[in-house]
C-alpha cells in the first residue's frame, strides 16, 4: 500500500464543564485509554499519534499499555503547545495546518481522526470508514441518527413553550414516529481525511466528505457524568477487544 495510514488522537487537559474528563475512569482505565488501544489493536495505522498538552496523559497511557503488554511500537506523542490546546483552537485546523508539517506527512497520506469522547466505538468500524476512503479517495465522517425527529423540538419559554418549527407534528398531531423523516448527527467515532484535501476550501471536516452511519451504541459521545454513568455500564457489559 503506497498511503500511510495514520490515526490522531487529540485530548488536551483541563476540561471545563467535566473536570479532567480525558483521564476520569471508565470500565477500570481512563477515558483515553479506550481509543489509543482499539487503534493499536486495529493493525491498520503506520503511526498512533497520541496529541495533547500533557505529558502527563502520555506517560499514564504509556504505563497502563506496557502494563497490559500492548505493543507500543506505533505510538506517537504529539506535544501541542497551550495556544494549539486552548478553548478557541479548532482540532481541525491543527490537524490541517500543523499536524502534516509536525509529523512529515504526504500528499498521499490519510489521516483518521478519532476523539477519545467516544470509547465505544468498534474496531471494526474504523477499519470500514478507514476502507471507504481507501477506496473512494474521498474523506469520510460518522454521523448517527436522533432518537427522535428534530421536529418535535420544542422551546422552553417562563410559562410556556412553542414548537422549534412552523409546521411540527406535535400541532398537527402526527406523532407517529415511523412516520416522520429521519435525521443524523455527526459523531466522534472517526473521520478520516487526505491530507492532498487541505486547502483553503477545505474550511471543515464535513466539506465534500462522504457519510457513513454508526449505531447508536457505539456513538456514545461522552461530554458530561451522566454519559460517564450510562457508557462505563455499557462497556463493563461489552468485550473490549470489539
Amino acid at each position: 500500500m503506497n498511503n500511510n495510514i495514520v490515526a490522531f488522537i487529540p485530548a488536551r487537559s483541563g476540561s471545563k464543564r467535566l473536570k479532567n474528563k480525558n483521564i476520569k475512569k471508565i470500565n477500570n482505565q481512563p477515558l483515553i485509554f479506550w481509543t489509543v488501544f482499539k487503534s493499536l489493536k486495529s493493525k491498520i495505522f503506520k503511526k498512533v499519534i497520541f496529541s495533547s498538552d500533557s505529558l502527563e496523559y502520555f506517560n499514564l497511557l504509556l504505563k497502563i499499555l506496557k502494563k497490559k503488554n500492548i505493543d507500543i511500537s506505533k505510538l506517537i506523542f504529539d506535544h501541542r503547545s497551550k495556544n494549539d490546546s486552548s478553548d478557541n483552537k479548532k482540532i481541525f485546523e491543527y490537524v490541517k495546518n500543523s499536524l502534516p508539517i509536525k509529523q512529515k506527512l504526504t500528499q498521499k497520506d490519510l489521516i483518521a481522526l478519532l476523539l477519545p469522547t467516544a470509547p465505544l466505538r468498534k474496531i471494526k468500524t474504523i477499519k470500514k470508514v478507514v476502507d471507504i476512503s481507501l477506496k473512494t479517495k474521498k474523506d469520510v465522517f460518522t454521523a448517527n441518527s436522533f432518537e427522535m425527529s428534530i421536529k418535535y423540538a420544542i422551546i422552553k419559554q417562563k410559562k410556556n413553550w412553542i414548537p422549534s418549527y412552523k409546521k411540527s407534528p406535535l400541532l398537527a398531531g402526527d406523532t407517529r414516529s415511523q412516520d416522520q423523516q429521519k435525521y443524523l448527527r455527526p459523531n466522534p467515532v472517526c473521520c478520516c481525511l487526505w491530507v492532498k484535501n487541505f486547502n483553503r476550501n477545505k474550511r471543515s471536516i464535513y466539506n465534500n466528505s462522504l457519510l457513513y452511519e454508526t449505531d447508536k451504541l457505539e456513538s456514545i459521545d461522552i461530554d458530561t457524568k451522566e454519559d460517564f454513568l450510562i457508557a462505563d455500564l455499557l462497556m463493563r457489559s461489552l468485550d473490549e477487544n470489539t
